[in-house]
């Protein structure tokens, strides 16, 4: 045998420097920090957008809320990002800036007489997904129910809406 051939063989048959359960250990450490700085990164995400949808629930609420105690009856239906001149002496910039503000893409609608039986504000994503679906449930767990089909925040694949009541 040559030498060379010594010491190939040689690094084959080195015994490891550190013990198989501590190497195992740190790779499953690694594996689960990058584990959960991927999910933190879909977390902060959803709840960004939640934060910009709830914006929007909380501001049509009191719009319309106080509307129908002031005027006896629930506005006509309208389009959230211009909801037009039948709100004549409301501030409505809340509104219209939380809309615009809106980090989930799609239209806010409201209407008097919705699927729901009563006044409600219609979100129509403009592409559904997970991702819109996510949001949404974040803000159902905020503002209501947290259950996607029941309460007076629904959400569904092609839409979400909020239920509003004069009580």
């Amino acid at each position: 045998m040559s030498a060379d051939e010594t010491t190939a063989q040689a690094g084959i048959l080195r015994v490891p420097l550190e013990p198989l359960w501590l190497m195992a250990a740190r790779r499953g450490f690694w594996g689960l920090l990058l584990g959960l700085a991927i999910a933190l990164v879909f977390v902060v995400f959803d709840h960004r957008k939640a934060n910009s949808v709830s914006q929007v629930c909380m501001q049509a609420r009191i719009i319309f809320l106080q509307y129908h105690a002031e005027k006896g009856e629930w506005p006509k239906a309208c389009d959230l990002a211009t909801p037009g001149g039948q709100f004549g002496g409301f501030n409505l910039d809340p509104l219209t800036s939380a809309v615009a503000q809106c980090q989930v893409p799609g239209k806010w609608v409201f209407e008097p007489k919705s699927a729901t039986g009563g006044p409600a504000v219609l979100f129509t994503p403009a592409e559904a997904g997970r991702s819109y679906e996510r949001a949404f449930g974040v803000v159902d767990g905020w503002l209501d129910d947290g259950k996607a089909d029941t309460g007076d925040f629904r959400v569904r694949a092609d839409g979400a809406s909020l239920r509003l009541s004069a009580e």
